[in-house]
């Protein structure tokens, strides 16, 4: 798909405000990346009609978000994790070392195109090599403690841990999460790249005739695309109901951010010297501590959170 051929009519109706069902309102309109981008490249102020999206997305932020933690026979990196959670805090890790290799691909653009420009050229035509390079990531999920597959997935088959994050008391991890687009099309943004090409040259152009070696653009649409679109993966990741932490790769506090835990639970095949250290860890920070237990009684199949 082209990122010029995409088309939307926006309605003209406002939303009832009187009587707004906001879980309602999240399930009749997704989080569409598409629509968002559209809106942008359509203004002639893209950077309020971007703030305005943030603000939009704000509004699929749940109250209460999980994050799955798998513990291996990797001893230093458990510790590395225990030691991130006892210190409220969560690792922003390159996409490059997440567990799919197709992240961050959602978008592409043809260097071949860009090729023609001279100052490209030597480059074989690649304005930016990899965009997955300026931002770091860390991933949430809307999915409850009783999520078979988020145990089994991203929990080593429950042998880790899951602690649950208040959105509305963690702003540094709230601000900069967003709601996973799902799709089965990646987005073709080469006409982007040549319009921004374009508009670098003719700037360097500019500030050459006046002496001046340096350059500033005002338009944004590289940023704006890069923050929107990391956060779309292909449709078969949809169970994972993801919410995105995104950062700049050189922010400030990086590769960790603030994030506060609200309660921790423990799998239900975890390792007892490192249920044992979460326990100590829970207690110091006096937040509920649970052991995840199947029951066995049930004509369902139910992973239970036991209070200890």
């Amino acid at each position: 798909m082209k990122l010029e051929d995409i088309q939307y009519t926006i309605p003209e109706k406002p939303i009832d405000e009187k009587d707004f069902d906001i879980e309602k309102w999240r399930i009749d309109n997704p989080m569409d990346y598409l629509k968002a981008m559209f809106l942008i490249n359509t203004s002639t102020n893209k950077s309020e009609v971007f703030k305005t999206i943030y603000k939009v997305t704000r509004l699929y932020i749940p109250d209460i978000l999980f994050k799955y933690y798998s513990l291996t026979d990797n001893i230093s990196l458990n510790e590395q994790k225990l030691r991130t959670l006892e210190q409220k805090k969560i690792f922003m890790s390159d996409t490059r070392y997440l567990n799919d290799p197709f992240d961050n691909k959602a978008y592409f653009y043809k260097s071949d195109e860009l090729k023609k420009y001279e100052r490209l050229a030597a480059h074989d035509g690649k304005l930016i090599d990899d965009f997955s390079s300026l931002s770091k990531i860390s991933a949430l999920t809307s999915n409850h403690v009783n999520s078979m597959p988020m145990w089994a997935h991203y929990a080593n088959n429950h042998t880790g841990f899951c602690v649950s994050y208040d959105m509305k008391k963690n702003m540094p991890l709230s601000s900069c999460t967003f709601p996973v687009q799902y799709t089965d099309q990646r987005i073709d943004i080469t006409s982007l790249m040549v319009q921004q090409v374009e508009k670098m040259i003719r700037e360097i152009e500019i500030q050459s005739a006046k002496g001046k070696k340096q350059i500033l653009l005002d338009d944004l649409s590289l940023v704006f695309v890069s923050t929107l679109f990391c956060n779309i993966k292909h449709l078969s990741w949809s169970y994972e109901n993801e919410f995105r932490c995104t950062t700049g790769a050189t922010a400030e506090g990086m590769p960790y951010l603030s994030a506060v835990p609200k309660e921790i639970y423990i799998g239900m095949n975890c390792m007892p010297t490192y249920a044992d250290r979460i326990i100590k860890i829970a207690n110091t920070l006096q937040i509920p501590v649970y052991k995840m237990i199947f029951d066995e009684l049930s004509s369902d199949f139910n992973l239970i959170p036991k209070r200890l």
